[in-house]
């Protein structure tokens, strides 16, 4: 199970890389309509390390992981209300990450 939930964070986090490749102009993407600012840009690559910083910190069977993990959530959600109709989507992962901490074995 703890690599299953790992392997989700680290999509999410990578998903999240998206939104700062679109703001820096580094690559093109035709789903994200919205113009993105490179300051948004930094916000979407913050939450993207931090998510995968939760997955790397549950593949050690460090306890932290659930603080990362959510600080990333909130994160995502606040760029997902921001960005609402090209990432709506990313509040059922963000939902997904707060049952994955909350229910997760201590």
């Amino acid at each position: 199970m703890r690599f299953a939930i790992a392997g989700f964070l680290l999509i999410h986090g990578l998903i999240h890389l998206m939104g700062f490749a679109k703001a820096f102009g580094l690559a093109e993407l035709p789903q994200i309509q919205k113009r993105l600012t490179r300051p948004m840009g930094l916000l979407w690559l913050g939450a993207a390390l931090l998510l995968v910083a939760a997955a790397a910190l549950l593949l050690l069977a460090r306890g932290e992981w659930r603080w990362v993990a959510l600080m990333g959530a909130l994160l995502s959600q606040g760029m997902v209300l921001l960005d609402w109709e090209d990432a709506k989507a990313g509040t059922l992962a963000n939902l997904g990450v707060l049952l994955c901490t909350w229910f997760f074995p201590r």
